[in-house]
């Protein structure tokens, strides 16, 4: 955030209020959610451990991803994994 409106020529409080202002999210939500839509594709896709997606995802271990993910999307990642599993077997 401090780059981004450093090379803006506003303060990180400006680039956060005008951001919210214009799509009813701050910037650090909207990351937040890239960051969990590419969790999901990744627990959904592929037996990776939650560790390595973690790391890809911009987390710094699978731990703290479990607890953004749980705290945001009301389901822990094991169990998304699981019903996207059971989703696929049942929808060919």
């Amino acid at each position: 955030m401090r780059e981004l409106s450093h090379a803006l020529g506003i303060s990180p409080v400006q680039l956060t209020r005008r951001y919210r202002a214009a799509y009813r999210m701050t910037p650090t939500e909207f990351v937040t959610g890239l960051r969990l839509g590419r969790a999901c594709r990744l627990l959904a896709g592929t037996a990776q451990p939650l560790d390595r997606i973690a790391q890809q995802c911009g987390y710094e271990n699978g731990f703290y991803l479990s607890r953004v993910f749980t705290a945001k999307l009301g389901m822990t990642p094991s169990a998304h994994r699981k019903l996207h599993r059971l989703y696929h077997l049942f929808s060919k």
